[in-house]
C-alpha cells in the first residue's frame, strides 16, 4: 500500500555540518577490493540495533565478514566517506540485481558520529547518479517500516514508498543518462579522489631532516 510519510519525520532536525564538505559537499570515494578491510571495520563497528536496521537482523561479525566477502565489486558499485583518520564513516552499496539487469537495490550505514550531517542523502545522490549513467531503469530500496532515516531518505528523493508487514520497498524510475549527468559523476569522483589524498598526505610522518 502508498504509505504517507509520518508527522515526526516530515521535519527532521536540521542536518549538522557534513564530514569534510564544503557549502553541503561530501567528497565521497568509490571504494575497490582493497578496500574491504576499511568496509569490514566500518560494518563491525555498528551497534547491534544499527545492525538490525541495515541488515534486516542482528547479522553477527561471521555474517558481516561473509556478507563482505562476497561483494563483487566488478558488479556493483560501494561508496565511502572517509574521516580524516582514513576511516569509513559512511557507506553506500549499490547492488545490481541478478534477475534484472535494468535494476539495483540501494544500502547505507552511517557510523553514529556521521549522523545527521546528510551523508545518507549525498551517497544516496551518488548512487543514484551511477544507476543513471549505468542505464538502469529502477532503483530500490528495502528497509524497515521504523527505520526513520531511510524512510526520510526515501521520501525526500521522491521514491514511490509501499508498506506490509513492517518492512518497506520505496522504488525510483532513473532518468536517462545524460552529458550532464556524465560530468556530474566525473566532478564527484574527482573530488572524492582529491579528498583522499590530502588526507592520506596529512597523515604522512613528515620527512626526517638529513644530519648536518
Amino acid at each position: 500500500m502508498f504509505t504517507p510519510l509520518p508527522p515526526r519525520l516530515a521535519s527532521p532536525s536540521p542536518p549538522g555540518p557534513p564530514v569534510g564538505g564544503v557549502g553541503g559537499l561530501v567528497p565521497i570515494r568509490a571504494l575497490t577490493e582493497q578496500s574491504r578491510p576499511a568496509l569490514l571495520r566500518h560494518l563491525l563497528a555498528l551497534a547491534r540495533e544499527d545492525r538490525y536496521l541495515r541488515f534486516g537482523h542482528a547479522a553477527s561479525d561471521r555474517q558481516i565478514a561473509g556478507y563482505v566477502r562476497g561483494i563483487d565489486f566488478g558488479r556493483d558499485e560501494v561508496f565511502g566517506v572517509f574521516d580524516r583518520h582514513l576511516e569509513l564513516v559512511a557507506v553506500g552499496h549499490l547492488a545490481l540485481s541478478a534477475d534484472d539487469p535494468g535494476e539495483a537495490e540501494f544500502g547505507v550505514s552511517v557510523l553514529p558520529r556521521g549522523r545527521s550531517r546528510g551523508i545518507g542523502t549525498r551517497l544516496f545522490e551518488r548512487a543514484a547518479t551511477f544507476a543513471r549513467n549505468r542505464g538502469l531503469h529502477t532503483l530500490r530500496l528495502q528497509c524497515l517500516s521504523r527505520n526513520e532515516a531511510m524512510m526520510r531518505l526515501a521520501w525526500r528523493a521522491g521514491m514511490l514508498v509501499r508498506a506490509s508487514d513492517g518492512e518497506t520497498e520505496a522504488t525510483l524510475q532513473v532518468p536517462p543518462r545524460s552529458l550532464l549527468s556524465h560530468f556530474d559523476a566525473w566532478m564527484r569522483d574527482v573530488i572524492g579522489e582529491l579528498d583522499f589524498a590530502i588526507k592520506r598526505r596529512l597523515r604522512r610522518p613528515p620527512a626526517a631532516r638529513p644530519e648536518s
